[in-house]
């Protein structure tokens, strides 16, 4: 255990001599604080035109509006209404919404920064190992007296740390942030609950939010890893990672015809399917999924470590 986290303290030294890493940081901030400003000017600048309560009645309008048409299917039929009936419970109770300028709805967007985090953390996965075999120091690595199990598996939770790293600069500057430009405040959000208005858990939400969005996560940096060792290609890693990460939905859809889809793990990784309730295939379940990402985890693994303590490094 001591050697390994000698060996991951190293692995953390050299990731924070690199300039990339501090402008990961960088990026993820302003990424936060720049929308951040966006958003309280122009919450400002509409406050100065238009009333909470004017507000709310154009919302029931223009849904009232859009029941009229001809082509209203049950499912936008029956948003529409509950939207309307939020609205004008917010009128009748003097509950004004607060969703685009408080704390909670300003960390709640920034939570959407989850998908930078893991663009972030597949670079590194990518190249932790490739980048070594690609400056010839990987020599120099395994003449220590060290295991290439070890080895590699400190490559990998350094991996992991900083992405979690990540995302508690994340939660802590949009909380500073939002506090700074939005007070104290959370907002007042409602929902629809068995035809009833009830006010939201948003703490709650959101802390389910980030669990779910850790599907993707895990299940990205861990492929990124493996095409990284046994390629050693940083490029072809993240570009492919990337590719299924964003292309993942079209492509389950494009094979929903076919059974075997629901053993492929690019549709089950986005967990955040379960709290939409806009499953990409219909009939999976949330135990369904976490039982084939372990599957795959466990396969991304066994097949990165094998390729790393079988190959040969040659002069």
């Amino acid at each position: 255990m001591a050697k390994l986290l000698k060996l991951m303290q190293n692995e953390w030294m050299k990731l924070w001599h690199k300039k990339g890493t501090w402008a990961m940081v960088a990026l993820l901030i302003l990424a936060i604080v720049g929308p951040g400003i966006m958003m309280k000017y122009y919450e400002t600048k509409t406050a100065e035109d238009i009333t909470w309560q004017e507000n709310e009645q154009q919302v029931i309008n223009n849904y009232k509006d859009m029941l009229k048409g001809d082509n209203v299917s049950e499912v936008d039929k029956k948003y529409f209404e509950e939207q309307i009936a939020i609205s004008e419970y917010r009128l009748a109770n003097d509950v004004p919404s607060q969703t685009e300028g408080s704390l909670a709805s300003f960390m709640t967007f920034a939570s959407n920064m989850l998908t930078l985090i893991t663009l972030f953390t597949v670079i590194l996965a990518a190249s932790i190992v490739s980048s070594e075999f690609s400056t010839g120091t990987i020599k120099m690595l395994l003449t220590r007296p060290m295991s290439r199990a070890k080895i590699l598996t400190s490559k990998l939770l350094t991996t992991f740390i900083f992405g979690l790293f990540l995302i508690a600069v994340n939660v802590v500057v949009s909380a500073l942030v939002g506090f700074i430009l939005f007070g104290g405040a959370t907002g007042v959000e409602l929902e629809m609950v068995n035809g009833q208005v009830v006010e939201k858990a948003v703490w709650n939400d959101l802390a389910y939010h980030y669990l779910l969005s850790g599907g993707d996560f895990v299940m990205s940096t861990l492929f990124a890893f493996l095409v990284g060792s046994v390629f050693r290609s940083s490029s072809l890693a993240i570009g492919l990672t990337m590719f299924l990460s964003f292309m993942g939905g079209m492509i389950v859809m494009f094979l929903s015809r076919y059974e075997f889809v629901k053993y492929i793990w690019i549709t089950h990784s986005n967990l955040t399917q379960y709290e939409s309730g806009n499953l990409m295939i219909e009939g999976i379940t949330m135990p369904f999924s976490l039982t084939i990402l372990a599957i795959y985890a466990v396969l991304f693994l066994a097949i990165s470590y094998l390729s790393f303590m079988k190959r040969d490094v040659t002069a």
